[in-house]
């Protein structure tokens, strides 16, 4: 995840990438543009585009902050990373990213622009994919997170990265017991600010909640995309990806808030 402040008339590094990644927007007022070796899209107010395969820049009109998200393939990416060494090793316990589609270089630009969502309080934020990531999107909320309404659960093969670009956070997290003693580990109620990023390593209980007056704006990212949110059919562009490239969730049943709340999990 690159979280960037662009200044006006500013263009990014050229950045190559192997599979798909996904650029997002929060700003209104901005124009900004996505540059690729088949063309160039420009994004004017708050959405995401999905970038296929090759070389890409982005060049804005105004001072903004752009967040891009890649896979762990996009390997110049992930090696500037401030936590790259924490993934020198890679985690068994997360399962792989699917194969790259020999296709996909051929496709556009592909542009979703949030005010086109209308609100539905039967599906759970507003989820994008690629061929190996998720994105949830959701709705930017006022004020705080009902303390008596928060969603606790467990992934038990994957990673969850959770983006916060406007207000303050507590992400709570709670490991389970194993036979070792030595391995037991006290609760973390761990207080942040935007912009940031918490990575939740599979098998840990967490949930997320908004504190404090104001704004707030979360994006959950997941790799690969989850099985479950796919048969809830909360993925607003699934019919774009025919392929199964998912993940399970452990259970079979979903480890998202599953009330649809618009709540970040």
């Amino acid at each position: 995840m690159v979280y960037t402040q662009l200044a006006r008339e500013e263009t990014t590094d050229t950045c190559a990438a192997p599979d798909e990644h996904v650029v997002l927007l929060p700003h209104d007022g901005v124009r900004l543009k996505v540059s690729t070796a088949a063309g160039e899209v420009v994004l004017d107010e708050p959405g995401l585009v999905i970038v296929p395969p090759g070389t890409s820049s982005l060049l804005a009109d105004q001072d903004c902050a752009v967040l891009r998200v890649f896979t762990c393939r996009a390997e110049e990416v992930a090696a500037r990373a401030a936590n790259a060494e924490s993934y020198a090793v890679v985690d068994p316990a997360v399962a792989p990213l699917p194969p790259i589609p020999p296709e996909r270089a051929q496709h556009a630009l592909q542009v979703y622009r949030l005010a086109d969502i209308p609100t539905n309080s039967k599906r759970l934020g507003r989820i994008f994919r690629t061929d190996s990531l998720m994105i949830n999107w959701f709705p930017r909320s006022e004020g705080p997170r009902d303390p008596d309404k928060l969603s606790p659960h467990v992934h038990d093969d994957f990673e969850q990265g959770s983006v916060t670009l406007a207000g303050d956070f507590v992400h709570h997290f709670r490991y389970p017991w194993t036979p070792r003693l030595s391995e037991w580990r006290d609760d973390e109620t761990v207080p942040c600010t935007s912009p940031s990023v918490a990575v939740i390593p599979p098998g840990v209980i967490h949930t997320t909640r908004a504190v404090g007056a104001g704004s707030h704006d979360l994006i959950d990212v997941f790799a690969p995309p989850r099985a479950d949110f796919l048969a809830a059919g909360w993925v607003l562009n699934a019919d774009e990806y025919t392929q199964t490239s998912t993940v399970d969730d452990a259970d079979g049943t979903g480890s998202a808030d599953t009330t649809a709340s618009g709540c970040p999990s």
